[in-house]
């Protein structure tokens, strides 16, 4: 599919995609994971679990070694610790800050869609300054579906006033193109994220790979010009 002949929006996913929000994801889990007399892990081990989420981030450190009862009580501690150091040292990706310029200069939307609930979204939007540049931001609680479901980027291109297909979505996970794809937009794989050496994201059915995110803006060509 040809994206940047009528692209008039662009959708980011945020953790591992628009944001290294890795060291204080690891940070909170290695935290409540050490309150539990649990060993810790490495932020190697546990990065290419962060796209699904604080719970199989989890799941990764424990192996599915303890009981449910436990694996909720660390769970519930990670979440309170990193809502307390949601933004301590998060930071773009190199080349981001110059992209969404870009963006903005020749004034094409753009919007974040992400799994992460507002409870952690809106601080850390608040923090980076984000949340006043971003025409939309649809959380993990905006909608009653998650991705990878279609209904957050529906509800996101509805919020842009544009027809999904206008929109191209970037993400760093198999259920970012899948949710993309069933929204009936282009999707963008970013393989400088958090994608682990075992995956195989040239076979999640992207419309293109961004090996760094500048490798957006020649997508765009049509609507840049």
């Amino acid at each position: 599919m040809v994206v940047n002949t009528w692209v008039s929006a662009v959708l980011f996913d945020l953790d591992g995609t628009l944001l290294d929000t890795a060291p204080d994801l690891v940070f909170a889990a290695n935290a409540a994971l050490a309150e539990a007399g649990i060993p810790t892990r490495s932020m190697d081990e546990l990065k290419p679990c962060i796209s699904g989420g604080a719970a199989a981030m989890l799941r990764c450190a424990l192996n599915g070694d303890h009981e449910e009862s436990l694996f909720e009580r660390v769970l519930q501690r990670t979440l309170t610790l990193y809502q307390i150091h949601v933004a301590d040292h998060t930071r773009f990706f190199d080349g981001v800050e110059s992209v969404l310029g870009t963006l903005d200069r020749h004034g094409i939307p753009w919007g974040i869609v992400t799994n992460k609930t507002s409870r952690f979204t809106d601080p850390l939007l608040e923090k980076l300054k984000l949340a006043d540049r971003a025409r939309c931001v649809v959380s993990g609680d905006t909608t009653p579906e998650k991705k990878p479901h279609p209904l957050p980027l529906l509800e996101a291109s509805r919020r842009l006033n544009l027809n999904p297909e206008a929109c191209v979505y970037v993400g760093d996970a198999p259920g970012d193109v899948k949710a993309g794809r069933c929204a009936g937009m282009a999707t963008l794989t970013a393989l400088y994220g958090y994608i682990g050496v075992d995956a195989a994201p040239h076979d999640w059915g992207a419309d293109g790979l961004l090996e760094t995110p500048r490798d957006l803006l020649p997508w765009l060509d049509g609507a840049l010009s």
